[in-house]
């Protein structure tokens, strides 16, 4: 029998993926896995998953801008204010 869960579940899973993985390596991929997943739904190319322990960042991962993403940026806009899209282009 399978397991039913709400979308809200299923978000809370992703949100505790950081301390449910014990190997870095998975979490990486994992990581990337989601990069796509944004980036088919959202539009944009994901980049490359990384980390840097001195960074106070952790892990990041670069979106490309291209012609799937709306002009003003799409969900994308909200983060990493350093970079602005406008008109489908970086400004």
């Amino acid at each position: 029998m399978a397991k039913i869960l709400t979308d809200k579940e299923m978000l809370d899973i992703i949100r505790r993926a950081p301390q449910e993985m014990d190997d870095s390596n998975q979490y990486q991929r994992f990581l990337e896995a989601l990069g796509d997943l944004i980036a088919d739904h959202f539009g944009g190319e994901r980049g490359t998953v990384t980390n840097d322990p001195g960074d106070k960042l952790g892990y990041t991962c670069g979106f490309h801008v291209d012609e799937s993403v709306p002009a003003d940026g799409g969900v994308y806009r909200r983060y990493d204010k350093d970079v602005k899209w406008k008109n489908g282009k970086e400004a």
